[in-house]
């Protein structure tokens, strides 16, 4: 199982809240939010196992990508 840790967490919300999406819109009633549709699904998450560690990066569905991982801590 996969985990994302409460630093990694708080990370990628700071980016998700001040990165540049074109999907941002108040047009679904909610102030400058990421919608995508009902059903959310904005981030996608994917974690790739290698010998030192798990990476971690994010991608928003207008293609951003975001990696919070700590290489330092490896």
């Amino acid at each position: 199982m996969f985990t994302v840790t409460e630093k990694e967490d708080i990370e990628i919300n700071e980016w998700r809240k001040s990165h540049k999406c074109k999907l941002r819109s108040s047009d679904h009633g909610i102030e400058d939010e990421i919608y995508v549709g009902a059903i959310g699904g904005s981030l996608t998450y994917s974690f790739t196992p290698t010998g030192l560690g798990t990476i971690l990066n994010v991608e928003c569905a207008c293609g951003e990508k975001f990696s919070p991982t700590n290489f330092e801590d490896w």
